[in-house]
This record gives structure tokens, C-alpha cells and sequence, in this order.
């Protein structure tokens, strides 16, 4: 489903995730038009000021422009309430969960058994050949990798969650040639011309938790968006598993703590990790 309306609401000042949530259940989709078009009835069914009302009938245009980009592009919009809405998102996360989420590529891979993968952006180059090896065996099982590219490469499914809009993510040219039309997904929570920001990029690891069977977390440091990830990843009881180095690079220092505490540490003779 692509509803133009809905987008002007999700634009607006005003109308974060609660109230969206709580539109999209109370408030009939053949409505939804009736909204943008006579905002001050929002405030029957949410606590609005007027610059809300103001905010909802200046992004008219924005909203009608974007819906034409989404459509020329083959995105969709699922909502909580859809049947294509992950199950496994809303079991995790609950409340939490995100009420809409734009995707673009095979909807069917997120209700596949999936694994996440967390890992610092200065990730070791030991790091990034373990992250593959871990994607190879989790491909040669038919699991699916949530944002990661090595999936890709060894012939599996990703589900990329992205960080910004989904109207402004590029990928890297050596990914595009082993994309087919049924091995991946992207999808992102965030207005589809969001740019991308640390806020969003914390805020996303919620959703690749939310849609993992459980967490590989390659390398973390001490703080970040890895350190939050696996946190997370714990305070959900969710599996998860950690490299574990011998002598830990600096990008990696954190990896001791979390196996203190609970994370299963990944083995293997000859730097192969056993899955």
C-alpha cells in the first residue's frame, strides 16, 4: 500500500511515532485525505497545536512529490496492521515497533529466519574476513543476513536496514551486480527523504534486532552505536554472539565484556569461526 496522505502526517511537526500509530488504528484509511485537508480535526483524536495544523497543510506538495518518487521507484509502505508487517518485529519490540515501514525489493524476506550482524564502522581487516566466513555459513544454512553485504556476495538474501530515507540511500557499485530481484530488501523506518544522522543510525538497531533470530556482533568499542546494539540485543534476551580474539584490536575492546556478560563467544581453529 502507498498512501500519499499518510506521508503528509508522517512529515508533519508534531506527529511522531505514537501519534501516527494511534491515526493509522483509530482513523479509517478513506479518511486519512479528510485529515490533511481539514487538519484541525486531528486534535479529536491527538494532542496537536497549531503548528501542527500549519506543518500538515505546508507538506502537501513535499507529500505529493514523494508519493510520485516512491511509485516510480517500486517502494511500498507497510503498516503495523498489515500482514506483510514482520511478525518477529512486533513480538520484539511490541509497542516499540516502528507504525510504518518502507520497503523496496522482496517483502517475503522478512518473515525468513534471519541473523544480525553489529560491528564498528573502523571494523580490523580480521574482522571483516570472519564477518564473511560467519555470512558464508549462515548462506550455506538458507539464513538470512540483516544488514550486511556479505550475504550477497556469497549468493544468500539481506534484509538492509538503512539509516536515512529510503529515497536516499546508494549502495556501493560492486553490491548492484550480485543484486536479483529475489535476494534482497531494503527497508527503513524513517520518512523516505530522510537524511541520514547518528540519531537515526541508534535508532535503526532496534529493527535489526527486532528482525534477527539472534546477533553476531563482529567488533565494538566502549561506546557507539555497536556498544548500544549489543546491549540491546542483551536487555531483549535475544542470542547473542561474539568474536572472540585473542588479543582484541582497539575497535574490538569491548568484545571481552560482552561475553562477561552472557554473549556466546565465536571459536574456531585456524581463525574460522564455528557457528
Amino acid at each position: 500500500m502507498l498512501n500519499q496522505y499518510l506521508i503528509q502526517l508522517m512529515l508533519s511537526k508534531g506527529i511522531g511515532e505514537v501519534a501516527l500509530k494511534k491515526i493509522i488504528n483509530v482513523v479509517p484509511e478513506r479518511e486519512w485525505q479528510t485529515l490533511c485537508e481539514s487538519p484541525h480535526l486531528l486534535g479529536n483524536i491527538i494532542n496537536c497545536r497549531g503548528n501542527t495544523i500549519e506543518s500538515v497543510l505546508l507538506n502537501k506538495d513535499r507529500a505529493g512529490q514523494l508519493y510520485l518518487k516512491m511509485q516510480k521507484n517500486s517502494i511500498a509502505m507497510i503498516l503495523e496492521s498489515d500482514k506483510s508487517y514482520p511478525p518477529q518485529l512486533k513480538d520484539a519490540l511490541g509497542s516499540k515497533c516502528p507504525p510504518v515501514l518502507f520497503a523496496k525489493g522482496n517483502i517475503e524476506l522478512l518473515s525468513t529466519i534471519a541473523v544480525g550482524f553489529c560491528g564498528s564502522r573502523k571494523v580490523s581487516e580480521k574482522g571483516l574476513s570472519i564477518t564473511s566466513q560467519c555470512a558464508m555459513q549462515l548462506v550455506q544454512k538458507n539464513i538470512s543476513v540483516v544488514s550486511g553485504y556479505a550475504a550477497i556476495e556469497n549468493g544468500g538474501n539481506t534484509i538492509f536496514v538503512l539509516a536515512e530515507g529510503i529515497l536516499n540511500f546508494s549502495y556501493k557499485k560492486q553490491v548492484k551486480a550480485h543484486l536479483t530481484t529475489q535476494n534482497h530488501v531494503f527497508i527503513s523506518q524513517f520518512y523516505p527523504d530522510a537524511q541520514w544522522s547518528v540519531g537515526n543510525a541508534m535508532k535503526r538497531n532496534s529493527i535489526i534486532i527486532g528482525l534477527s533470530k539472534a546477533m553476531i556482533l563482529v567488533e565494538s568499542g566502549k561506546s557507539g552505536g555497536t556498544f548500544s546494539a549489543g546491549e540491546e540485543t542483551l536487555k531483549l534476551s535475544l542470542p547473542l554472539f561474539v568474536i572472540d580474539y585473542e588479543k582484541p584490536e582497539v575497535s574490538a575492546e569491548a568484545n571481552p565484556y560482552f561475553i562477561s556478560r552472557g554473549g556466546v563467544p565465536i571459536r574456531g581453529k585456524s581463525q574460522t569461526p564455528n557457528l
